[in-house]
């Protein structure tokens, strides 16, 4: 039975669906299974939005002051460290000790397993995972730890998973949703720089603390080298800056040879200009030992910038743009992003650092308004669309982050990677599955018994320094 409707102003439509199979096994007398599935269809188009929103020359149009710059160099390197120093979750790898607490490693590591071990989370059969969860936990062998450990560095030589446990089977927290994987806990990016503190016992696995998170890491995904060495990788001038969603690398500069893909964001030594088209850059390599060792790559050179992007309205908004429709990836899956890694990314590409998770995300920058108390939909409307600054103002509440990117006759606008919302529907609450970077209304939502977007945000802020008049 299925049912399609379209409201009256045309602007969505949407597809009901409810398909009942009964499976009968033949010889047993009865029914054995009956499977029920009843979900709501993702609309190609938001509501509340129309073709010509999905492009950032809509927005700029209606930015003031699109082309001023934010934060200079100098500014964005006090931003930096301010982030680190409130937050806590963005971490200078290099300036990790060498020496470190074995008790502690092993006690949070163990930590992690209880935790997923209570949860109860299913495998993508629905069945409990013991018997699979217990194997893992004898390949980290947590016995081996010693009372201190020897951290190592290493720079990651291809883009990798980091895993909360040693393994690459997923774990659900149910069968029937099997887009979040509960044991992905985020990426490393090609050339991001980690310290190596364990490795399972199969040696396959290496546990290591990136700029960002801490997790498990494929051992073949890295290569170990000196602290010094990525010192002096990370400070080599010139640079370039990857723009867009995935770049790819070559191996000649021809650009038919793919080496890898990196993400928006990503810096790389600028070894020169081959021609107008094509730069050579600096990546790192595992060599057959495990060790570093660099080599050259080749890249389109207009999926670049020699340097940072100047940090503007209007940057910030092109940026953003071109992850427009790029799936949902929750921690990173698939080698997408989900609400709070598209921040990131943006971000990435003019030298600012933000932390991987929302709510700490949340606590960076200045507040431009607080929201957190009962205010009326009018109150908030008018705080954010007179007080924020398209491209550069994130809106949080808790479990999402989006980027605001202004408004059309008072409504507040934001683009941001949705996995899904809740709307009522034929007298029912419905959850609409969108999973994508989206542009959406912040009304989205609001017949739903959580609330519009709108009412639901918490959190206000520019990023940029506080106390810093742009």
């Amino acid at each position: 039975m299925g049912t399609f409707t379209e409201d009256r102003k045309g602007k969505w439509a949407r597809c009901v669906l409810a398909v009942m199979v009964a499976v009968t096994v033949v010889g047993s007398g009865c029914a054995r299974k009956v499977v029920v599935v009843n979900y709501l269809g993702s609309p190609a188009l938001a509501p509340g939005t129309d073709p010509a929103m999905n492009t950032a020359g809509f927005w700029i149009d209606r930015c003031d002051a699109v082309d001023e710059v934010i934060m200079d160099a100098r500014s964005i390197a006090l931003f930096n460290e301010q982030t680190r120093q409130r937050t806590r979750a963005v971490t200078d790898v290099t300036r990790l000790s060498d020496k470190r607490s074995g008790k502690a490693l092993r006690d949070s590591l163990e930590r992690m397993y209880a935790s997923i071990l209570l949860r109860g989370y299913v495998d993508a059969d629905g069945k409990k995972a013991l018997g699979m969860l217990e194997e893992i936990k004898g390949n980290m062998a947590l016995d081996s730890i010693p009372e201190t450990v020897d951290v190592r560095w290493a720079l990651v030589a291809r883009f990798t998973d980091q895993r909360l446990l040693p393994t690459t089977d997923a774990l659900y927290k149910d069968a029937s949703d099997r887009s979040i994987d509960r044991l992905q806990n985020n990426t490393l990016d090609l050339a991001s720089e980690v310290a190596v503190c364990h490795e399972s016992k199969d040696g396959g696995w290496t546990y290591v603390i990136g700029p960002y998170s801490e997790g498990w890491v494929r051992s073949s995904d890295i290569a170990v080298c000196e602290r010094g060495l990525i010192e002096r990788y990370r400070a080599w001038e010139p640079f370039v800056v990857t723009l867009q969603p995935k770049t790819d690398l070559f191996l000649d500069p021809m650009l038919r040879r793919r080496a890898a893909w990196v993400q928006m964001g990503t810096r790389l030594p600028l070894l020169e200009r081959v021609n107008g088209e094509v730069s050579k850059v600096l990546v790192p390599v595992r060599g057959q030992d495990g060790t570093c060792v660099f080599d050259a790559a080749y890249v389109a050179t207009r999926d670049t910038s020699e340097g940072y992007l100047p940090y503007t309205p209007r940057n910030a908004l092109v940026q953003a743009f071109r992850l427009l429709n790029a799936p949902y990836g929750w921690g990173g899956m698939y080698g997408e992003q989900d609400c709070s890694r598209l921040v990131q990314q943006v971000f990435a590409t003019f030298g600012i650092l933000m932390p991987r998770n929302s709510s700490q995300q949340a606590r960076v920058g200045k507040v431009i308004a607080d929201l957190s108390g009962e205010a009326d939909p009018a109150q908030r409307r008018a705080a954010i669309t007179q007080l924020a600054t398209p491209g550069i103002t994130t809106l949080q509440f808790p479990g999402h982050i989006m980027l605001y990117i202004g408004h059309v006759s008072g409504i507040p606008y934001a683009i941001h990677d949705l996995h899904a919302y809740t709307e009522k529907v034929d007298g029912e609450e419905r959850t609409i599955a969108l999973a994508r970077v989206c542009v959406t209304s912040l009304d989205l939502g609001g017949t739903s018994s959580r609330g519009s977007f709108l009412m639901r945000i918490a959190n206000v802020r520019e990023i940029a320094l506080e106390g810093l008049t742009p």
